[in-house]
């Protein structure tokens, strides 16, 4: 099969939402299936008898080990977030997290933001990772300890560039081991699932580029071209975000003023 949407840092909008519609076609139930059966059969093996919980952000790929999961019973999972997300999306998550899902809230904020100003709309890798180390990452070493598990469940894939480990398992050296059952599937594969299961998508999926950028906070949106495209996306989305940032930070009072907007 032919992949419809293209590796997620270069995909555009037409093509995910194009794929959304016309999934049933572009990955047939039976191939869903098949892939389904070989996925939940690895899971069996390599969590029996283990102490586990998954990772969930709200994104495509996380309701989708969500569902994986439930299959086996496994409910407990983590949330990580900051004070700089999306209203919207809060709400969404709001009515749409799992039952036994505990939030992590790592602290972030503009009068933090005010002092590391590289990290807003990161401009290289280097910072791009950093924002995962302090915000997922940390989350779910303190989640991790706290529950004395065993494995985390990912939802990471070879598709978006992600880091899976050799044979999707893997142990940092804080002593963290996380499992990324569905680190093979396409894209489409991960839409045919959602939309056969009868998934809400969040709304972060209709914003500017929100397939490529996904989840997270506003302040650490991906892939901009530069701060200036991060702040005209972020006022397009919510304007009220850039209005609240403009009390604390220079680069959205410049922004404003540059556009005249108020």
């Amino acid at each position: 099969m032919t992949a419809a949407i293209p590796r997620k840092q270069v995909s555009g909008q037409d093509a995910w939402n194009n794929a959304w519609a016309n999934v049933e076609t572009l990955y047939p139930a039976t191939q869903l299936d098949a892939l389904v059966a070989t996925t939940l059969a690895e899971m069996g093996q390599r969590l029996a008898g283990k102490r586990v919980a998954f990772a969930w952000s709200g994104g495509k790929d996380s309701l989708v080990i969500e569902w994986l999961c439930a299959q086996f019973q496994i409910q407990a999972c983590v949330f990580a977030m900051t004070n700089l997300e999306y209203p919207e999306f809060l709400a969404w998550t709001t009515d749409h997290m799992p039952e036994r899902l505990q939030v992590i809230n790592t602290g972030q904020d503009l009068g933090w933001l005010a002092r590391h100003p590289r990290m807003l709309f990161p401009q290289t890798p280097q910072d791009n990772a950093r924002w995962f180390r302090l915000v997922q990452h940390a989350a779910q070493k303190r989640y991790f300890e706290q529950h004395q598990l065993d494995v985390l469940v990912l939802g990471r894939r070879h598709a978006e560039g992600n880091h899976c480990g050799e044979d999707g398992l893997y142990t940092n050296r804080e002593g963290v081991t996380r499992y990324s059952p569905i680190r093979h599937w396409p894209h489409e594969a991960v839409l045919a699932l959602l939309k056969r299961e009868g998934y809400s998508l969040p709304p972060i999926y209709g914003y500017p580029r929100g397939w490529q950028v996904g989840t997270g906070n506003w302040a650490q949106r991906l892939y901009t071209a530069s701060p200036e495209q991060g702040w005209d996306e972020t006022w397009q989305i919510d304007p009220d975000i850039v209005r609240e940032a403009a009390t604390v930070l220079p680069q959205a009072q410049a922004f404003m003023a540059s556009r005249g907007l108020s």
